[in-house]
């Protein structure tokens, strides 16, 4: 039982720095759209936000077990770039959703972000700070 709860552990973490940096990014996105600011240039700022905070939290918190043998330079670049990937398919969803649908541009917000995270989440544990252990991986 305490291996399946050190098992979840990562993805519980994950999932409340997701849920502070989900807060930033929605917020700062909401007020930027709401003085008028593109949906999409209003994206770029406010995930840029999330994204400084969880790099920070992730890389110290989440997954610090994970990333004994990475070197910080290259865990930052691939960070940045599963992070542009995200971007730019959140941004995507986001236009679409704002532009060919008739939901509101608050829940649009929050389905391209839900789509995100389960990418970063991905990227990040399997890439960005390393990948569970074999034996970890097999039980799973």
């Amino acid at each position: 039982m305490k291996s399946r709860i050190a098992q979840l552990l990562p993805m519980i973490r994950f999932g409340i720095v997701g849920l502070v940096n989900t807060g930033v990014d929605y917020i700062i996105f909401m007020l930027l759209a709401w003085t008028g600011v593109p949906v999409v240039v209003a994206q770029i700022i406010s995930y840029s936000c999330g994204t400084a905070n969880s790099y920070i939290l992730n890389s110290k918190w989440t997954f610090s077990k994970q990333q004994a043998n990475n070197t910080n330079k290259g865990q930052l670049l691939r960070f940045i770039v599963i992070n542009l990937i995200v971007l730019g398919i959140t941004s995507l969803l986001l236009q679409v959703l704002h532009t060919k649908t008739e939901l509101p541009l608050a829940l649009g917000k929050l389905i391209a972000t839900a789509t995100g995270m389960i990418i970063n989440y991905i990227g990040s544990r399997y890439w960005v700070f390393g990948s569970p252990s074999r034996k970890e991986s097999e039980s799973l």
